[in-house]
């Protein structure tokens, strides 16, 4: 995307700003982003600069449905949002028990980052609020679309039922369909699209939802959602410590990247496939969300997060550091509540699903049998977005030495990693705990050291001497193999096999070394959080001790650890948009 003042971007400097109370002045306001377009603003406030805003809007767009719902004037919706501010302002709340309410981003004063989206919120089901609660310009719509979408939830559970194997009104008796939230999303036209996202990456809390969008349409990336690119996250171990090895590759670090947009492969797009994505200088965007949600309200107990964020940060030793220094409790920037219940669906015991392993080792003896591993990563990369490899030609005493050399950094004096810690995104190479620490509502437990290898390398004599030769030599080793899994991709996509590496998905590789050291309280936190990857493709060598979980089929299932094995996890770069 191309942009001549690429630096708003770089929202990770020293330079402080008092955030807070620009949230707070524009909340006041209640105003809305429209408010603020209706103003005449050119540039974008700060808080609502984007520091990944390229990658994130490449990941997801919902297609048009192929069920029939009435056709409905969503007119009202709009008028909602475009009426006159004073008359809106009566229904500006962040009142989470009020059913009807509209502000700006319903986590304004948490996330980290703002959206540039005004949104209606309104509770339809099982206790609808009283007509006179909704806005007359928008009330006989709401109610007769409500009466559609749930004639249309309870058939969709019913088939979802039918496709588990369950008795059709299962998901209904266990009143999966009772609760109904619309969500009227407005997007008015941006001035600096590049700069921000309209809506944030993310999954939705409830059982099921039903999108509408208008004709501006969603994101795309540019597999043109052929493949998957999958949530995955690390738990937080009471052993170790645990080493993994990623290679991304990727474009966003890359001098002049920012300047390169990617889209749908056009040799993948038909009248029956149409490229799913949106262009952000389009007049503006509108889409209203029926979903049974949760809403989080905002937690009124405050602390000095702040302080401790910058004192740890400060130290610059890393959760290595305290583990060393004898910690027994979790400092509270690491404690994941919200993580709590989801480590107890699943955790730590052998999972019903099977990871795919795609053997390489008959890849160059003759055509049938590249055919049958083209085959088996096609299956992997549509229903799980995520494989293990092996036989793939790296030698083990290579992965042996750059996890022992990834280690002896991370366990090396402090005073000498201390050189290295730095949150300076141009630097090629750099070692810090969690890259946004700063910005995250809660910190892993894990240090990273990381290395920018190509398509400019960083001078030997920059990268840390304890793992220099090795990075170097793996590097050239990951380049090969990602060059043979983007040609073998491009044929999984009926694509010539140079057709990626053509597009130069294979010119940026981006390794970090992630050290996870034994946790004193594994159960209150995550090494790393639940995410998708925002690159192409990402090679991961792992150890023996495991811990790396992958979403699949409504549930986190463990990562076995596979002797040899490399696993390859395709980014959001490399996935069509499944969500907006």
């Amino acid at each position: 995307m191309a942009g001549s003042n690429n630096s708003r971007t770089q929202i990770v400097d020293s330079s402080e700003y008092d955030r807070r109370s620009e949230v707070q002045a524009f909340d006041d306001s209640k105003v809305g982003v429209k408010g603020l377009l209706d103003a005449g603003i050119t540039k974008l406030l700060r808080i609502f600069l984007n520091n990944q805003p390229v990658i994130e809007k490449k990941s997801d767009s919902d297609a048009v449905t192929k069920l029939s719902i009435p056709v409905i004037d969503f007119e009202g919706v709009r008028h909602f949002h475009e009426q006159d501010p004073e008359v809106k302002k009566q229904f500006y709340s962040r009142d989470v028990t009020r059913q009807f309410t509209y502000n700006t981003n319903y986590d304004l004063h948490k996330a980290s980052t703002a959206n540039w989206r005004d949104t209606l919120y309104c509770v339809m089901a099982p206790n609808p609020p009283d007509p006179e609660e909704i806005p007359e310009v928008c009330r006989d719509v709401l109610i007769k679309y409500t009466e559609y979408v749930m004639k249309l939830g309870l058939t969709l559970y019913e088939l979802l039922s039918e496709a588990l194997g369950l008795n059709p009104n299962h998901l209904e008796d266990i009143e999966c369909a009772e609760g109904l939230f619309l969500a009227g999303h407005y997007y008015p036209a941006c001035p600096e699209p590049e700069f921000t996202l309209g809506l944030s990456g993310h999954t939705d809390s409830g059982f099921l939802t039903i999108l509408l969008q208008d004709q501006i349409g969603g994101l795309q990336l540019i597999t043109n959602d052929k493949f998957n690119s999958v949530l995955h996250r690390v738990l937080a171990k009471s052993v170790g410590p645990r080493i993994s090895v990623a290679s991304l590759f990727r474009m966003q670090f890359q001098e002049g990247s920012e300047s390169r947009l990617y889209g749908p492969i056009k040799e993948l797009l038909s009248e029956e496939n149409p490229p799913m994505y949106w262009e952000p200088n389009r007049n503006e965007r509108k889409m209203v969300v029926s979903r049974n949600e949760s809403i989080e309200k905002d937690d009124s107990s405050e602390y000095d997060r702040k302080s401790e964020v910058h004192s740890f940060d400060d130290s610059k030793m890393g959760v290595k550091g305290l583990l060393d220094a004898g910690v027994t409790k979790l400092p509270r920037i690491f404690l994941h509540n919200q993580y709590v219940s989801e480590k107890k669906l699943d955790p730590d015991v052998t999972s019903k699903f099977s990871i795919p392993v795609v053997d390489f080792q008959g890849l160059g003896n003759s055509a049938a049998q590249r055919a049958d591993i083209v085959r088996e990563i096609k299956d992997a990369c549509e229903n799980w977005g995520f494989f293990q490899i092996v036989h793939h030609e790296i030698p083990s005493s290579v992965k042996e030495k750059v996890l022992k050399g990834v280690r002896h950094f991370h366990e090396q004096d402090s005073e000498l990693k201390k050189e290295f810690y730095s949150r300076d995104v141009t630097r090629k190479v750099t070692y810090n705990s969690n890259f946004d620490l700063l910005k995250s509502p809660t910190a892993n437990w894990r240090d990273t050291l990381y290395c920018v290898m190509a398509p400019n390398p960083p001078d030997p004599e920059e990268i840390p001497e304890v793992c220099r030769e090795v990075l170097i030599e793996y590097t050239k080793y990951i380049m090969k193999l990602g060059l043979t899994l983007f040609e073998l991709l491009s044929e999984a996509l009926q694509l010539k096999s140079d057709h990626l590496k053509d597009m130069e998905c294979a010119e940026g590789l981006f390794i970090t070394g992630h050290y996870y050291p034994a946790c004193p309280e594994p159960d209150l936190t995550l090494g790393l959080s639940g995410h998708t990857d925002s690159g192409f493709l990402t090679i991961v060598l792992q150890d023996q001790i495991g811990g790396l979980q992958v979403f699949h089929k409504n549930q986190w299932v463990d990562v076995p650890f596979l002797p040899g094995a490399l696993i390859v996890n395709i980014g959001d770069l490399m996935q069509a948009s499944k969500h907006l």
